[in-house]
């Protein structure tokens, strides 16, 4: 019992810098701006700019230009934006990590294919009216 008095201190320092990290951590995931357009790019190549309101599907070859059928009817990557957020619907890579990556719509959020060296981002307006003409 005496042995836990002793530790008192150290433990509610533990835990103050828990709360207080999980505090920030909060803070930064509320501090992300929604996402105004995507931005894709293949093999440090920019493909299309997007806005995140307009729904699309868009299906990219593999790098290589390979159109190769999967199970699932469709080649390469099919990137899917409805609904204010985007996100990859399929893809032909064995291990299918972009697939899994879920919804992105904050400014700064990725989707990537490295198998097919696709990378999807989520931008601002600002940052977009930079890469468009």
């Amino acid at each position: 019992m005496n042995r836990l008095k002793d530790y008192r201190k150290d433990l509610f320092l533990i835990l103050g810098i828990l709360i207080g990290a999980g505090l920030l951590a909060g803070a930064f995931a509320l501090a992300k701006k929604p996402g105004a357009y995507v931005r894709v790019e293949q093999n440090g190549k920019l493909l299309a700019v997007w806005k995140l309101e307009e729904d699309r599907r868009e299906v990219f070859p593999s790098e290589s230009g390979e159109t190769e059928k999967t199970e699932d009817e469709e080649a390469g990557n099919v990137l899917v934006i409805e609904n204010g957020s985007v996100h990859m619907e399929l893809a032909s890579c064995p291990d299918k990590l972009c697939v899994k990556q879920g919804t992105k719509s904050k400014v700064g959020e990725t989707i990537v294919c490295l198998p097919h060296k696709l990378v999807v981002t989520v931008i601002s307006a600002e940052e977009a009216e930079e890469l468009l003409p």
